[in-house]
């Protein structure tokens, strides 16, 4: 009798710790960073998520969102995500290639160049699944991505044929991508940070640059008075989390963040295409002019970059290319 005594009083005691442990468990911390002000749907929907979880997750989560490059640079915030000084952090298009280029498809010009294209590629499990992991081998794992806005470009002298911009001077990033794209139109791009280009173009060391129309409605107007649509990407940004701090989550509590990033981010998506449609007016109201290039000169900046398809295919993967591409052709 004394044993079995003994023995239920274990059991209790086992029983008490485990519920003192689930009792007493801290939340996790879920620290991610974006390198752009709250100032567009693209960013604010970091306080969105941040929002969401502190107020309906506060006992599982404790989330904390940096903006305005509060944790750096997109290079130094994926540098961050990496080594798990955060947990994750917001990634341009643009630098993604560098770290799998698989995610050339997003930066290469008329491959993934519309909304529509994006919208069904995120329905596509497969294809998400085969694209998002991608970068494991990095440690970080790619979870969702935003909009921000359809490609043209903002210049000083107004851009009506392809043959206008060989006596133009355009920035660039030093990205390969971007570099090639303009190449392959006869420009010579001349490479300068986002911090340089508007004293670049107030000095008139550049006549523009490409860039959404978000960006150009936001920070370009007053220098830049021609908006050319050419549509030849769409605006991204990949959100980005440390692959070890992705596992190590209970299945509950990872449910629970990734289901409030795919909401929130959602949300993101769909306003930025709603305000994409509004953009015209606004440069327009700006004293902006917008120019729609007509489908002759359409088809030559789409030609011109079919060198840049054959220098990058093997680089992004003939397989993976041609199963996007099959993917996106009746859309």
């Amino acid at each position: 009798m004394k044993r079995r005594s003994h023995l239920l009083s274990a059991v209790l005691l086992m029983a008490s710790m485990v519920f003192a442990g689930m009792t007493w468990a801290k939340p996790v911390s879920f620290k991610f960073a974006h390198f752009a002000p709250p100032n567009e749907p693209a960013v604010c929907c970091g306080q969105w998520v941040e929002e969401d979880l502190n107020k309906n997750a506060k006992e599982l989560v404790n989330c904390k969102f940096f903006h305005s490059a509060q944790m750096g640079s997109t290079i130094e915030i994926v540098k961050k995500v990496k080594m798990g000084v955060l947990q994750g952090g917001f990634m341009t298009g643009n630098y993604a290639p560098d770290l799998s280029a698989k995610f050339g498809i997003g930066t290469l010009a008329y491959c993934m160049d519309t909304y529509e294209k994006w919208n069904a590629f995120l329905e596509n499990k497969a294809l998400r699944e085969e694209l998002f992991t991608s970068m494991l081998d990095k440690g970080i794992r790619v979870v969702d991505l935003t909009y921000f806005g359809s490609y043209g470009m903002a210049t000083t002298k107004p851009v009506r044929k392809l043959d206008d911009l060989k006596s133009m001077k355009m920035r660039t990033t030093q990205a390969r991508y971007p570099v090639a794209f303009w190449n392959a139109m006869g420009v010579n791009p001349v490479p300068l940070a986002w911090a340089d280009v508007f004293p670049a173009i107030k000095q008139g060391v550049v006549e523009g640059t490409d860039h959404t129309a978000f960006v150009a409605d936001l920070r370009l107007a007053d220098l830049c008075k021609y908006f050319t649509r050419t549509n030849h990407m769409i605006g991204l940004t990949f959100l980005v989390v440390n692959e070890k701090w992705y596992q190590s989550l209970e299945p509950g509590t990872r449910e629970v963040i990734m289901g409030s990033i795919a909401r929130n981010l959602a949300r993101e998506r769909s306003q930025d295409m709603a305000l994409n449609d509004k953009m015209n007016a606004s440069l327009a109201a700006k004293g902006v002019e917008v120019i729609h290039l007509p489908p002759e000169e359409m088809v030559k900046f789409k030609n011109s970059q079919m060198k840049v398809w054959k220098e990058l295919e093997p680089e992004i993967g003939k397989e993976w290319l041609d199963k996007v591409n099959k993917f996106t052709a009746d859309l």
